[in-house]
Formats: structure tokens, C-alpha cells, sequence
């Protein structure tokens, strides 16, 4: 049975006892027999089992503090957060709860049983969001930033709409994929462009490697002189005036005396019967077909008194007969023109001059190997005799035989040269100047004279390398 008490010292922690402002009964229960309610019992505090019930106060209670650990506060819901301005309002202050509304529990250890339902209690209040403050902008504002500083400080939104306004143009797309690269494959693109820039410069400058060079060179030469010509003419690899179908030169022919004119030049890349030579609108020969020894090897075309204009100038042509319509590739470079009076003599006497000249030179021909200077002795009587035949109209049978030996002899001439020309570049690889040295003192035994080109030659290595 439930028994109501009135004295204040039953009452739980927390409530008081004086006026009339809080109605509080408080009912005990005890086991066993119950007693009559006419008997007051002596007051003692409520056991843990007793109920305590507690009436709404019909005013309110004057504020106090409540006590810290039974304390609850009825929480009312949070007001919309206002949207972000240019300012941000002002925080507005916390409603204060009434204390009406306010609730004292009793200790943890006391049962409680409420008159009515009560409505959960939030634990913890959430944080109100306190919109940003716009920076206020003054006269001057600070550039804004860019690169990762900039795209930091921007919100998701922002970049989205940033990418979706770039993703409209190339441009835009390639700054997107290039802002997204890392930082490898940034220095891997970097890398390929530049080697594309580089070989595409050197693509363009091989193509017009031709031009370049030729607009340095000048013009191309057209006249020859007692001056080697250097340069080459015809079509091919390492040609330096190209002319596939044809090359003509220009000369003055100037003597007191008759005279003959010697064209001496190299020529390589030919076939047989490929290459004629014209002199004044007048055939006088095919350039020789190569040899194994085509790099070494000079060629000469004796022009006779009754092709040439004395005191005039006169013109010579090399003609490739198969370009066009071909292409065939060949090359002549090196001429240079000779010019070597012709004694004004009878037929007669002409033909016992280059019988003379023949017979000596027979004689120097078979000691070629007493000495090292009698093969260019045979080769230079030969080459007198023929010049003295080509003044006569009438051709004998000893021509025939001046030629062929000239012809032998120019061979193993070039072939000599060339095989010291050779030991002498070994023993500079070698870095054996002394040898080197003995190998120019060599060819200037064999080749005394400068009627060869070897001796000439020599010279210029000897310069070339201070010796």
C-alpha cells in the first residue's frame, strides 16, 4: 500500500520544502501487515524503492542553478542557417530556457516513474554553420592567383563548371589533359616534343641542304682555265652542280703558233659509250668507262689545231646521250685545260719528231724498275710524240701505238700513285709522321715533274700535315 508523507526531510535531494510552490506526495511501501493510516509513523528518508511522483508547480519557482548532474534541458529545433551574402548576419543569441521547463531527476539510484510521457532528448546540439565573409575589395586588388594555388582555393563547383567551359575547345581539352599529367609524364611529353622539333629541323634542312649550300657557292662556273676546277658536275650523290643531261664549258684558245689543247678532268659512274665530248658542235670522243681504279685515275681529250678557234672562244660539251629519259647518275670534276704549242714543221719532220720521242720513250719503259722516276720518263715522251701526231691530217700506224702505250702506262701510273698516297694516310692514322715523311720523299721520286698529278698531290699533304 502506497502512504503519503509530508515530511520535508522525506524528500528527495533537490526539491524544497518551504511554501507552496511544489506539491510533492510521497508514498511508501512496506511489506508485511499494513497499519492503520491513523497512525503517524516516525519520518525517514525514502527507501530506493519508493515512487516519487512529481506535479507540474501551478507558478514558477524563483531561478537557481540546477544541479549539474541532474539537469536536462529540452532542446528546441534549430532555425534555418540563412544563405551566404556578400555580409554574414550576425549570430543570433541562444533562446534561455524557462525554468519551468527545466527538470530535476533524482540520483541514478532512485527509481523515477513519471505522470506522463516525455519526448526524447537530443544529446548533443549540432553547430550552427557560420557562412563565409566576402573579402572586401578595394581600389587595388591582388592579381589572382594561379596554377595550384589558384584551383586550391575554388571550390568543387567552381571547378567543375571551369572544366565543363574548357571541355568545349581543343584548346581547352589539351590544358585539361595537361593540368591533369603528372609530373613524369609532363617531362615524357616534353622530351618527345622537342625530339619531333629537332628531327623536323633536320628533315627540312637535308631537303634543302642542295639549296642552302649552291646559294653560298655563288654562281656555277662555266669557263675553264689553266686552274684546276674542283667542283663537280653532272647527277648523283656528291655532285655539286647538277646538270643530268648536259655540262658545256667555255675557253679562250690564245697561241703565237699552232697549238693543241689537252681537257684533263675525272670522271667516274660512267658506262661505255654514255658520255660524249664536243668540241665547236664536233664529236671527238666518249668519256672512258670506270676502271677499278676510277678515283685515281686522270683522263685527258687532246683537241687538235683543226677543232679549235685560235684567238676566239671556244666551246666544249660533255653530253650524257641517255639522260633523258633517264636518270642515269655520273659525275666529271677536276678539269683544267693545257694548252702546248706544236712545232711548225713539215709533215715529214713531224712524223721523225714523234718517232724520236717514241723510241725514247720505249727506252725509259723497259728500265721502269732501275729507277723509280723512268715510268713518268716513258709516259711523258710517249705523250710528246702523240701531240706531235695529232698535228698531221694524215694519221700513220705509229699513233695507234702511242696511244695504246700512253694508255698502259697512265694505268700503272695512277696505280702507283695511289698505292703511296695510301701508305701515307695508314702511317698518319698511326700517328708515324717519320714514315710519313719518307712516303712523300717516295712519291716525289717517282713523280718528279708536274706533268703527273701525283707530285702535286704530294705537295699539298705536305703542307696539309707540316712536313
Amino acid at each position: 500500500m502506497l502512504a503519503p508523507s509530508s515530511d520535508p526531510d522525506s524528500l528527495p535531494p533537490g526539491t524544497d520544502s518551504g511554501g507552496t510552490s511544489d506539491r510533492t506526495a510521497v508514498f511508501r511501501v512496506r511489506p508485511g501487515a499494513q497499519e492503520p493510516a491513523q497512525r503517524p509513523e516516525p519520518e525517514e528518508p525514502p527507501s530506493p524503492e519508493a515512487t516519487v511522483i512529481r506535479m507540474r508547480p501551478e507558478r514558477p519557482e524563483p531561478e537557481e542553478p540546477p544541479s549539474p548532474e541532474a539537469t536536462v534541458i529540452r532542446m528546441r529545433p534549430d532555425p534555418p542557417a540563412a544563405k551566404a551574402s556578400a555580409k554574414a548576419p550576425a549570430r543570433p543569441a541562444r533562446p534561455e530556457v524557462p525554468l519551468h521547463e527545466k527538470e530535476t531527476l533524482p540520483p541514478a539510484t532512485a527509481s523515477l516513474a513519471r505522470s506522463e510521457p516525455r519526448s526524447p532528448v537530443s544529446a548533443a546540439r549540432p553547430e550552427p554553420r557560420v557562412p563565409v565573409k566576402a573579402a572586401a575589395t578595394g581600389r587595388a586588388m591582388a592579381p589572382r592567383a594561379s596554377g595550384a594555388g589558384a584551383s586550391a582555393g575554388l571550390s568543387a563547383a567552381e571547378k567543375a563548371r571551369r572544366r565543363r567551359e574548357a571541355g568545349e575547345t581543343l584548346g581547352g581539352q589539351l590544358a585539361l589533359w595537361w593540368s591533369d599529367m603528372s609530373p613524369q609524364g609532363k617531362a615524357l611529353v616534353g622530351l618527345l616534343s622537342a625530339g619531333f622539333v629537332v628531327g623536323m629541323f633536320a628533315a627540312l634542312f637535308i631537303v634543302f641542304r642542295p639549296k642552302i649550300e649552291q646559294s653560298f657557292k655563288g654562281d656555277e662556273p662555266e669557263v675553264l682555265g689553266v686552274a684546276t676546277l674542283r667542283d663537280s658536275f653532272g647527277l648523283g650523290e656528291g655532285v655539286d652542280w647538277d646538270a643530268a643531261d648536259m655540262k658545256s664549258f667555255n675557253f679562250d684558245f690564245v697561241s703565237p703558233t699552232r697549238a693543241v689543247a689537252v681537257i684533263r678532268y675525272h670522271a667516274s659512274g660512267i658506262a661505255k659509250d654514255e658520255v660524249s665530248i664536243s668540241v665547236n658542235a664536233v664529236n671527238v670522243g666518249w668519256v672512258p668507262p670506270d676502271t677499278v681504279n676510277t678515283a685515281e685515275r686522270e683522263v685527258q681529250q687532246i683537241l687538235t689545231p683543226s677543232m679549235l678557234k685560235r684567238g676566239e672562244i671556244n666551246k666544249i660539251v660533255f653530253d650524257n646521250v641517255r639522260n633523258p629519259p633517264g636518270q642515269d647518275s655520273w659525275r666529271i670534276w677536276n678539269l683544267r685545260l693545257e694548252v702546248i704549242p706544236v712545232p711548225n714543221l713539215s709533215p715529214e719532220e713531224l712524223l721523225e719528231s714523234a718517232r724520236t720521242a717514241a723510241t725514247r720513250a720505249r727506252t725509259y719503259y723497259d728500265r721502269r724498275a732501275v729507277g723509280p722516276e723512268n715510268l713518268l720518263l716513258a709516259w711523258e715522251n710517249y705523250r710528246s710524240a702523240w701531240i706531235t701526231l695529232e698535228a698531221l691530217d694524215d694519221k700513220p700506224d705509229l699513233y695507234g701505238d702511242v696511244r695504246h702505250m700512253l694508255a698502259e702506262i697512265s694505268v700503272e701510273l695512277d696505280r702507283k700513285c695511289g698505292q703511296l698516297l695510301l701508305d701515307f694516310q695508314r702511317n698518319i692514322q698511326f700517328k708515324d709522321m717519320t714514315k710519313a715523311a719518307l712516303v712523300l720523299e717516295e712519291i716525289n721520286r717517282a713523280f718528279p715533274t708536274t706533268s703527273h698529278r701525283c707530285h702535286n698531290l704530294s705537295l699539298e699533304k705536305a703542307n696539309q700535315y707540316e712536313l
